[in-house]
């Protein structure tokens, strides 16, 4: 730490220092770039010294981004705050050191400073902010920067430091990219925690009329929440009434012009409050307010755009009456706002046009219809597209115009794909089957409750998109295919693909593996059962080998006779061998006589041996 004291006290530039300081203070492993708790180490070491550095400036009274001077050069001088801020903008931008370094100083800075010095703060990082804003370090710490930016909002009070939250906007607009999904509200919510209050009971010597006070601060209850008005015909009744209220009083009292020239605040230098006080006494001065009446009126303006949007005015209750009580309100208020002075038609020009913008915004408007709706529902992709390469022709030579043979725009673009088709077939850039997993991401986007996307906007809505993945799912992953019919189309969706708390309701239990098992197995067991039932009976095979055996003794006993004959004689006599002939034929036609009755018995399952067994028992 003592290095760093006495580096930020050093003159020159941080290019000639930084890394042989960082070198000096933690002799990294390696020369140029810190590893993981090197960096850790050095982070600790400049947060306990920013610390420091803020502490001895708040007790000697100074500005902390003003404190100590580090440069002896009577022309400039800079605080030792901004000096240590500039040496780690210098190492992460080199990437010697880890790039989020600096936010995260940045952010420990504003929290450790009052309102009053985060205003010298903030300018810093204005002056910084094409430097921070570079891809290496963008990306490592634009979460860190949204989060100090909205830490600095809520602090600031919007009645009393609107140009600041102006400043931390506007700097948010600028630093991040248009695409950025962090500044849409995807959802659509509206701010009801911005509640005007206002008188309730009828308060002693008011010369106005009270009901009239009531309900023209009750319409502020719908202007902040305009979707109240969509859920039941009973509210925008009640709406249209006090609406029409106010805009009748407001035409009973036109202002002169006299009297809007006084009251105008757009041509002083100060800065007043961006809420009107509520307090009934104050009724009767408002009225004759232009700017008072121009807030009011423009709030209408909004409100009627709000309805007027696709996907509202479809509503159950929006019928032709309600459209015409809206669409006559909006032209009342706009000749009101006419008669309003001063320059009452070119403040209307503007806020049409205002309003008009806004509408593209929201894709109502016929040059881009649909266009934002799209862009959310498809997770806001970049806008961002890449320059397109094109063959440089030869200078001198005039290409002549290609002649399509095949009749129209599209057949002409197929066949003119490329020089040679036969290689056209092969591009890695001609339309191909796309990969499951990169099919499925915009629908595992939409299932991410952290990315906000309505349920209107999802994919599983567009039923082509649906077909196309179930056909490639059949094809590529056939264990995702067969959860279609459990969990809907959303079930195909590849696990690594959703977020934990998501991924746990697709994927399959222990239990209902082994349920899964135990169905599985059973199902093989009664599969075999049929088999041995559609098998031989088991009766009829010991049926047939008992006979066999009888057979086999007895041709063995007729054997064992003839052998005996021929031993003592010792050569067999021509009466014995016809006797021996006579007998082997008798045999035989003893074995078919008995097979032939031994057939119906097997069927009724027994055998012979079997009734002789019984008999004998």
């Amino acid at each position: 730490m003592d290095l760093f004291k006495k580096a930020i006290l050093e003159p020159g530039s941080p290019e000639d220092f930084a890394l042989k300081l960082v070198q000096d203070a933690i002799k990294p492993q390696r020369q140029t770039k810190l590893v993981q708790d090197e960096n850790q180490l050095l982070e600790n070491i400049l947060r306990t010294l920013l610390q420091e550095l803020v502490s001895s400036a708040v007790q000697s009274g100074e500005n902390i981004m003003q404190y100590g001077q580090s440069i002896s050069d009577e022309a400039s001088s800079e605080g030792q705050i901004p000096r240590i801020l500039d040496i780690v903008l210098y190492l992460c931008e080199k990437e010697h050191i880890e790039g989020g370094m600096i936010f995260q100083l940045l952010e420990d800075l504003t929290e450790m400073s009052t309102m009053r010095n985060c205003k010298d703060v903030f300018g810093y990082i204005e002056s910084k902010q094409d430097i921070l804003g570079k891809p290496e370090l963008f990306a490592r710490g634009k979460l860190v920067m949204l989060r100090t930016c909205n830490q600095l909002l809520r602090r600031l009070s919007k009645a009393n430091d609107v140009v600041f939250c102006g400043r931390i906007i506007m700097f948010l607009a600028h630093f991040f990219p248009l695409s950025e999904r962090s500044a849409v509200n995807i959802k659509g919510v509206f701010n009801t925690s911005n509640e005007t209050k206002y008188e309730k009971d009828t308060p002693d010597g008011i010369s106005i009329d009270f009901n009239f006070y009531k309900t023209f601060w009750g319409l502020q209850e719908n202007f902040s929440n305009p979707a109240s008005l969509l859920h039941a015909p009973t509210k925008w009744h009640k709406f249209n009434s006090s609406l029409m209220v106010v805009l009748n009083t407001f035409e009973a009292q036109p202002l002169s012009d006299e009297e809007g020239n006084a009251n105008n605040l757009e041509d002083e230098a100060a800065t007043f409050n961006i809420k009107y006080l509520t307090s009934s006494k104050l009724m009767g001065l408002e009225l004759k307010d232009s700017s008072f009446r121009r807030h009011i009126l423009v709030q209408c303006l909004i409100l009627f755009d709000y309805l007027k949007a696709p996907g509202k005015s479809e509503k159950d209750f929006f019928t032709e009456t309600v459209k015409d009580e809206i669409k006559s309100c909006e032209e009342r208020v706009k000749k009101l706002l006419t008669m309003t002075p001063p320059k009452g038609n070119e403040f209307l020009h503007s806020i049409e046009h205002i309003l008009e913008r806004e509408r593209n915004w929201v894709g109502i408007s016929l040059p881009l219809l649909c266009v934002c709706v799209w862009w959310k529902r498809d997770g806001c992709p970049p806008f961002e597209k890449q320059p397109i390469d094109r063959k440089s022709v030869q200078d001198g030579i005039k290409k002549r115009k290609p002649r399509w043979r095949l009749g129209n725009k599209q057949l002409s673009q197929l066949w003119k794909w490329a020089e040679d088709n036969r290689d056209a077939l092969t591009d890695p850039q001609r339309v191909r089957t796309p990969d499951i997993t990169e099919y499925w991401k915009p629908l595992a986007d939409d299932m991410d409750e952290a990315a906000g996307i309505e349920a209107e906007y999802h994919h599983k809505n567009n039923r082509v998109y649906c077909w196309k993945g179930l056909r490639f799912s059949a094809r590529q992953d056939l264990e995702g295919f067969s959860k279609f019919t459990e969990y809907g189309v959303e079930g195909v969706v590849p696990l690594d693909l959703l977020p934990s708390e998501v991924r746990s309701k697709y994927q399959a239990k222990p239990a209902d593996r082994s349920k899964r098992a135990k169905k599985e197995e059973t199902k093989s067991s009664t599969n075999q059962a049929e088999e041995n039932q559609n098998a031989t009976p088991a009766s009829e095979v010991d049926g047939e080998g008992s006979r066999v055996d009888l057979e086999a003794s007895a041709a063995q006993m007729d054997a064992d006779n003839a052998t005996g004959n021929i031993s003592q004689s010792g050569t067999p006599t021509p009466e014995d061998q016809q006797k021996q002939s006579s007998d082997t034929d008798g045999q035989e036609a003893g074995q078919i006589e008995a097979d032939a009755e031994a057939e119906p018995e097997i069927v009724d399952g027994e055998t012979d041996a079997d009734v002789d067994m019984v008999a004998t028992v």
